[in-house]
């Protein structure tokens, strides 16, 4: 297998999929400091949501900022689920 050749999931659960879209309201609220690890690993898995790090340069804001944000796949996963 080709290193860049990327693995298909199976589809979520019917369980999985309202978790999902309960920790993607979540992150949407901005309440996502509670959210634990695995279940934002198969946000991340599923490619619903990315994880961006920016770097801000100079001033009293100077320092990184990470936060999770929908990716267009979670976008559309929201609208086709509710």
């Amino acid at each position: 297998m080709d290193s860049t050749t990327i693995r298909e999931l199976p589809a979520m659960t019917t369980d999985a999929t309202e978790q999902a879209q309960e920790d993607m309201a979540l992150i949407a609220r901005g309440e996502e400091i509670d959210l634990p690890w695995r279940r934002l690993r198969v946000l991340l898995d599923h490619r619903l949501v990315e994880i961006t790090s920016r770097v801000l340069l100079g001033g009293p804001l100077a320092g990184s900022h990470t936060s999770i944000s929908w990716t267009d796949e979670g976008m559309r996963f929201m609208r086709q689920t509710s």
